[in-house]
């Protein structure tokens, strides 16, 4: 098969466009139009089979180019999805995002269905059935949250994400045959929601750029670093690195093949296709610049859909399915063949590399000096490796040990690790001086955040003068709270900040989920008593942790970092597999910022409401003073110029009354960034229906500027 197919069309649309910005629509219910944003704040529509000559609205048509119009927004454009919103209508609307509006337009009708100011920011956009509601409905990705709105425009959803939102998509994550919403913010982490609750979490070492859905209970992703990869629900089926960045991925059938691929296009201009199974490559192509989208729609009326590529310059090309050369035997024979010759390539090469010991081994089998150079080591030579806590020693900043080490006399040359999250690179190399090779290495690492981490390591073993080296791999998975150790000596100053809440589960099982979530010299055990108590320390910044767990069930966890605490309920909640779980918290700390944060956002809301007053004076002032100085024109030419002094006067301090008002939004956005962050770390010290609720109470909460109701929202789940 060749591995260059050429594409069926191309065309120019002579506009710049912004990468990410490209979707395609069905404006008349039968036709595709490829829709794109512009460098020049318009949204362009080409329509190859326009009928109609209509320039009535917003939309115009180009004179140069019959085929394409144009929507000028005056607005930089942060999001474009277009979508199926109207009941009993088969027509698609676009939905536009910018900074802080967004506009739902009937591009058929040529006319606004509605136009909606978002405080917090329009940054990613999806359309679909989600939750409960009987339409689709349009989900809106901000700054720190999402919001759900329906055809007339009412606000019916509402969700605290606690960062900035880069990416959703709509599907059936777990096959329950309803839509989870799949959700990539700046934080490093994709979260998969079933209403208000979430039901998976994966984390990232970098933020998520994008999400695609895909068959099977699949989802692709791209990383801000260059990575693209896919999930099969909570298991990462491969991923693969690149120097430059994904910037649009789409499933589509390009070879001919009984499954989808995965097609992605790259900031370069490279366009590959790869197997959703293993991530192979099986097509390629090249643009003459990088890549802005890749959409799919039957753009040539041949009855089948066609892959539709454009790039930065404005060019677009279309592929579609090529039926793969196979010279009389089948795919999948191919590819066994394919896999059979890898394998006997391996083969062949360890072959080789024993052929050479053995080579050695026959002329000088009693010469322990010749072992060592030629490589040969006992053949029951073992990798070993131990993992402990590091706090006590004061010349290295406290840390997670890793020894590794051999169970006989051989050295180990080198090692290289592989970690996700831990290291630049996500790869680290240690490689001891030849004089200090020795049986054992220790390497200490240093992890950021509070969540399971697989160590992949790959040690050359063998002896110093040895020649050749084996390669010795060994996995190892360090737990969620690996930057924590047991204190032996009883707390003095208890935490201020507490959560409370009861399980139904033996102290000897809560045992259990210690010892694997911490790393810890001796197991935890309870035999009888009251309660168990265990105190640990944070490596990072040497704050403590109580948790305290009685026998009648009530658990209490003491610590000023209400993340932590949320950390711990999720880890707990899972190990046991809780589905609802009420629980009472207090941090002090978190809810004077919650105090401040609110009243601040109240002095920015009234500042705005005094700016707009403000600008509607001057305006009246300018139409009074331009009607003066025209007057005065005719009248008295002197007294004209001092009506337009004092026009220049009245239009200096309207620009300058919108500066102090664009920073005045730039500082409501941060706050309520902050604000839904709080609320976002609460929500997770519940699980199930519990946090859900929460949620629903913080939303009207901050409607109403209630903030003592607010406080007590995040301590009892209740308004």
């Amino acid at each position: 098969m060749d591995k260059y197919i050429r594409p069926v069309f191309t065309l120019e649309l002579g506009h710049k466009i912004l990468p990410g910005l490209v979707t395609i629509g069905k404006y008349d219910g039968s036709h595709p139009c490829l829709t794109a944003a512009t460098n020049t704040d318009k949204v362009l529509i080409h329509n190859p089979h326009r009928r109609n000559q209509s320039a009535v609205g917003k939309l115009i048509w180009s004179e140069s180019n019959k085929e394409i119009a144009i929507l000028n927004l005056n607005q930089k454009v942060t999001a474009l999805e277009v979508g199926s919103l109207v009941p009993n209508e088969d027509k698609d609307v676009l939905v536009i995002g910018t900074s802080s509006n967004l506009l739902v337009y009937h591009v058929h009708d040529n006319k606004d269905l509605f136009y909606k100011d978002c405080e917090d920011g329009v940054k990613s956009l999806t359309v679909g059935s989600f939750r409960n509601h009987p339409n689709s409905i349009i989900l809106v990705g901000g700054n720190s949250s999402i919001h759900g709105y329906n055809y007339n425009g009412e606000d019916v959803f509402w969700l605290a994400i606690g960062d900035i939102v880069t990416s959703m998509v709509l599907m059936d994550y777990n096959n329950d045959g309803t839509n989870e919403l799949i959700v990539s913010c700046e934080d490093f982490n994709i979260r998969v929601f079933s209403g208000d609750q979430v039901v998976a979490e994966h984390n990232e070492t970098e933020v998520v750029s994008g999400l695609v859905a895909l068959p099977e209970q699949r989802f692709g992703y791209s990383v801000s670093n260059g990575t693209v990869g896919i999930y099969e629900k909570d298991v990462r089926l491969w991923r693969v690195k690149s120097k430059n960045f994904a910037i649009s991925m789409h499933p589509y059938d390009l070879l001919g093949q009984p499954t989808l691929q995965l097609i992605t296009g790259w900031s370069n201009g490279k366009i590959d296709c790869r197997s959703l199974k293993s991530g192979e490559v099986q097509f390629k192509d090249s643009m003459s610049a990088g890549v802005a989208g890749i959409v799919e729609g039957d753009y040539r009326s041949m009855g089948r859909s066609d892959l539709i590529c454009v790039s930065t310059e404005g060019e677009v090309r279309g592929y579609t399915t090529t039926k793969m050369v196979t010279s009389g035997s089948s795919s999948v024979e191919q590819d066994t063949i394919k896999d059979l010759l890898s394998q006997k390539q391996s083969l062949l090469m360890e072959l080789r590399h024993y052929e050479n010991n053995s080579k050695y081994n026959n002329n000088v089998l009693n010469e322990v000096d010749s072992f060592e150079s030629t490589g040969v080591i006992p053949s029951s030579t073992r990798l070993q490796i131990v993992v402990t806590t590091n706090g006590g020693d004061k010349r290295l900043k406290p840390h997670v040990e890793l020894y590794v080490s051999t169970n006989n006399s051989t050295i180990i040359k080198a090692i290289i690790i592989f970690a996700e999250g831990i290291f630049k690179g996500e790869s680290h190399v240690v490689h001891p001086e030849f004089s200090k090779l020795t049986s054992g290495v220790s390497i200490p690492l240093h992890l950021p955040t509070d969540r399971s981490v697989d160590i992949h390591l790959k040690a050359l073993v063998g002896y110093p003068n040895s020649v050749q080296y084996h390669v010795f791999e060994i996995t190892k998975q360090l737990p969620s709270f690996s930057m924590y150790s047991l204190k032996e000596v009883p707390i003095k100053t208890t935490p201020q900040g507490s959560i409370q809440f009861k399980i139904t589960e033996r102290l000897q099982r809560v045992c259990l989920w210690i010892n694997q979530s911490f790393i810890l010299s001796t197991d935890i055990e309870f035999d009888s008593g009251p309660s168990l108590v265990v105190n640990v320390e944070c490596l990072r910044d040497k704050t403590d942790l109580v948790m305290i767990f009685e026998a009648t069930g009530k658990v209490t966890f003491q610590c000023n970092n209400m993340f932590l605490a949320a950390d711990l309920v999720q880890s707990l909640s899972s190990y046991l597999k809780l589905e609802s779980l009420e629980s009472r918290a207090s941090f002090p700390k978190e809810e004077g910022n919650l105090k401040e944060l609110m009243q601040k956002l109240s002095d920015i809301q009234e500042a705005r409401l005094r700016l707009d007053t403000d600008v509607a004076d001057r305006l009246g002032q300018i139409r009074s003073l331009i009607v003066r100085a025209e007057d005065a024109r005719v009248n008295d030419i002197k007294e004209m110029v001092g009506h337009y002094h004092e026009l220049n006067n009245v239009n200096k301090s309207l620009i300058n009354g919108y500066n102090i008002k664009a920073q005045n939004y730039n500082e409501g956005i941060e706050t309520m960034k902050r604000i839904n962050c709080i609320i976002q770390k609460a929500s997770r010290l519940r699980v199930g229906q519990n946090s859900a609720v929460m949620i629903n109470h913080c939303r009207n909460a901050i409607k109403n500027n209630n903030i003592e109701g607010l406080i007590k929202i995040i301590r009892t789940g209740e308004l």
